[in-house]
């Protein structure tokens, strides 16, 4: 196995074993990490590395709506998937016309949702770890 190969899977594995939120928390990151490089590659003229990494940044989102409980979420649940949906047209579409503008619009809805998963994750993985030590 390539060291590159082994890195992903110990990467898959540490993936595996955070914490739902936690886990949520990282796919938000590497939605804006990989939309940030996007957004690059668009004013580079990087053709290529723009369809990747847009193409990246579908599968996060495509990997945060598999990931949702809509029985447990209920109507946020709800609304979370069709913003989901809403993002991988967005992604299809920034892909397609090469707009930056709309780029900038997508990133500037990801990123408060990040802050606000960010938040919940602080607020809700103090509690677990005391109730796992108790």
């Amino acid at each position: 196995m390539t060291s590159a190969r082994v890195a992903t899977a110990y990467g898959s594995l540490d993936v595996l074993a955070m914490s739902p939120a936690r886990r949520v928390v990282f796919l938000y990151t590497q939605l804006m990490a990989s939309l940030t490089r996007a957004r690059r590659c668009l004013a580079g003229g990087d053709v290529e590395g723009r369809s990747e990494t847009l193409c990246r940044a579908q599968a996060i989102v495509q990997e945060l709506l598999v990931s949702l409980n809509r029985e447990v979420g209920g109507e946020l649940g709800d609304h979370l998937a069709a913003l989901y949906g809403y993002f991988v047209a967005e992604i299809i579409a920034i892909d397609s016309q090469r707009d930056p503008a709309r780029l900038t619009r997508l990133m500037a809805m990801v990123s408060p949702l990040l802050e606000a998963w960010e938040r919940a994750e602080r607020e809700v993985e103090p509690r677990a770890g005391w109730a796992a030590s108790a």
